[in-house]
């Protein structure tokens, strides 16, 4: 079983390329940005602040997905420093993302901010655009050229999808939890998880629940936060079997979201 996927995408125009460069020169770049389009984006940001035993630090990770294009490519994000300038953070490849027919990659940076050490780093606001150059070519995803922002505690952003998984835990009872960040797009929605143990052979359903705030390490994030992302969860009770496939729909207003990994599902190995 393999859900249809829905695919939010920007809508390029001839004159993006003029304004991309532009944009680019605005942030201190030399290299000429290709028309924008769907080559590089945003897939998911969290960042939260963390305390502990007289000690604070940031956590930042940026997930991007990028259309493979050629072997040799730079993937890295271009951030705006507390001083205001730009640094470019790498991006390292995770995998890929979806089936090889689907032609696109994952790659991610993170980053800790940390208050100690011999140069601390204070936490920040964050200001960045995603940058893929490749083939001669430099492409961004500029948030149609107002960059994305991100608060240092602010949790998820996911500019483009509606729904994405956040985790998936294994109790050692053999339950299954699986926790959702989805867009606040009207109050009534309906957010459920389905999943099979046997290659989809036979498939189950499990209705997620809405949750009101969570911890990540030792960080507090409200639901829904200020990016309007709420988190649910949903339970499956005792799985037999090590291998379970899900993919996650999405009822708000009247559509349905799904998130199935690109179309291959979510796979949760027993450890």
């Amino acid at each position: 079983m393999t859900p249809t996927s829905t695919s939010p995408a920007k809508s390029p125009f001839r004159w993006q390329s003029l304004l991309g460069a532009l944009a680019a020169l605005a942030m201190g770049f030399s290299a000429t940005p290709a028309r924008a389009g769907e080559e590089i984006l945003v897939q998911k940001a969290v960042s939260t602040v963390s305390s502990r035993y007289g000690q604070s630090w940031q956590d930042l990770s940026i997930t991007l997905l990028v259309k493979n294009l050629a072997y040799h490519k730079e993937v890295s994000v271009s951030m705006k420093q507390p001083d205001g300038t730009w640094a470019d953070l790498p991006a390292y490849y995770v995998g890929p993302a979806g089936s090889g027919a689907s032609g696109r990659e994952i790659w991610k940076v993170t980053r800790m901010y940390t208050s100690w050490g011999l140069d601390p780093q204070p936490s920040r606001d964050l200001e960045f655009a995603a940058k893929y150059t490749v083939a001669g070519q430099t492409y961004w995803d500029t948030n149609q050229f107002n960059h994305h922002h991100v608060g240092r505690g602010d949790g998820p952003y996911q500019p483009y999808n509606p729904v994405l998984v956040a985790a998936s835990f294994w109790r050692d009872n053999g339950d299954l939890d699986v926790s959702i960040d989805v867009h606040n797009l009207a109050y009534a929605k309906n957010v459920t998880v389905v999943y099979s143990t046997d290659g989809w052979a036979t498939s189950h359903e499990a209705s997620a629940s809405y949750v009101s705030g969570y911890s990540s390490g030792y960080a507090y994030i409200a639901s829904p936060n200020v990016q309007n992302v709420e988190r649910w969860q949903a339970h499956i009770p005792a799985l037999p079997g090590n291998v379970v496939l899900y993919a996650v729909r999405y009822e708000v207003a009247g559509q349905t979201y799904w998130d199935n990994n690109f179309g291959v599902n979510h796979q949760h190995t027993r450890p």
